[in-house]
């Protein structure tokens, strides 16, 4: 199997607040997010990844949230359930208030199919 496969890359250390826009020309799958925080974050607040639909807010799905302040975690590694295939002009939008500055490494991968 073969296939583009294309990555958005974010880091920082404040408000996580990304949206990786599908490019123009096909459609795509949503692979995988991940995040690395440099150590666990303790404020209680969601870290979440949504399909920000081309057609506006009323079709966007909230696709996985995480406390990571809750849970201790510093890693995150989601992958869908079931095929996401987004077309020219979708985004997936992750979201982290990051309270607490830690710095992050946020990756959105999306595949060509």
């Amino acid at each position: 199997m073969s296939g583009n496969v294309f990555t958005f890359s974010y880091t920082g250390t404040a408000l996580m607040n990304h949206t990786a826009v599908v490019p123009a020309g096909q459609h795509w799958r949503l692979m995988h997010v991940t995040c690395n925080f440099n150590a666990a974050p303790t404020s209680l607040e969601n870290f979440t990844v949504t399909w920000d639909n081309v057609n506006g807010a009323v079709y966007d799905v909230l696709l996985y949230t995480l406390d990571p302040g809750a849970t201790a975690t510093s890693d995150i590694l989601w992958q869908p359930d079931e095929d996401i295939i987004l077309i020219p002009g979708d985004g997936v939008w992750v979201k982290y208030d990051n309270t607490d500055a830690r710095v992050y490494g946020a990756q959105i991968t999306f595949k060509a199919v």
